[in-house]
């Protein structure tokens, strides 16, 4: 069981180093979107999309490991901590930012300006919120 668990954490840290990387990333290049040639701009996109799905399927490995390791290496949640909840809130502002962005990234690969810049916001409310996991994650688990 011991081997499984920390099988499953090795994974855990994997997808959000892959699913961060995003949370670096999208602001360098959303930084220079505006003033990038078109064909410039069509990289960047074409980038910033690939690390898109690079980011969903480690989401969803986070999702799917999270939860296991909570129940498998500590029986549930009942001993969980403050910041452990705090990391879930944190969690949970990141996911609610990805998928914003997210959206307003498609609108602006479409021509909306307005969109590109809610977008970059949205990528550094992303990175903001990755930092405060990180740090509520090394006070949760020690």
């Amino acid at each position: 069981m011991e081997v499984i668990v920390n099988l499953l954490i090795w994974l855990h840290i994997i997808a959000f180093i892959a699913g961060g990387s995003n949370s670096v990333v999208g602001p360098v290049i959303g930084a220079r979107l505006a003033s990038a040639t078109p064909d410039q701009r069509a990289g960047y996109y074409g980038v910033m999309n690939a690390l898109s799905q690079v980011g969903k399927v480690a989401m969803a490995a986070l999702l799917i490991t999270g939860p296991l390791i909570m129940f498998m290496k500590y029986g549930g949640l009942g001993g969980a901590s403050v910041w452990f909840w705090v990391k879930m809130v944190l969690v949970a502002v990141m996911l609610a930012a990805i998928i914003y962005g997210g959206i307003q990234f498609k609108k602006s690969q479409g021509g909306d300006a307005e969109a590109g810049k809610r977008a970059d916001i949205a990528h550094k409310i992303t990175a903001l919120a990755f930092l405060g996991v990180l740090l509520s994650a090394v006070f949760a688990f020690g």
